[in-house]
């Protein structure tokens, strides 16, 4: 499974990279009108998932923490972020597979 890692003031933070791209699908699925499981969802859901930068930059430029804190699995407290506003900061964000 992948996950995207987040550092935020209070601790690092991670969200299935799934549920990010179900939201982005869901989203395009409004928009350009197509159905959950249809050709045109997966297609968006797997871009997501091939890609290292596309959760990422969907979650920063398409959303607010407050969004997506409580789906986000807590797993410590003791991180550093680059920046006290960290959700506009990519390097506050990884992928990684577990």
């Amino acid at each position: 499974m992948k996950v995207i890692r987040i550092n935020t003031p209070e601790g690092q933070y991670q969200i299935e990279l799934q549920t990010v791209a179900e939201d982005r699908a869901e989203y395009y699925s409004e928009k350009d009108d197509f159905e959950m499981g249809s050709m045109e969802w997966d297609e968006e859901v797997n871009l997501v998932l091939g890609d290292t930068f596309e959760g990422i930059d969907w979650l920063i430029s398409n959303s607010d923490w407050d969004d997506w804190e409580p789906v986000a699995k807590k797993l410590n407290g003791e991180v550093e972020t680059t920046d006290p506003d960290f959700w506009y900061d990519s390097d506050n964000f990884e992928i990684n597979t577990i």
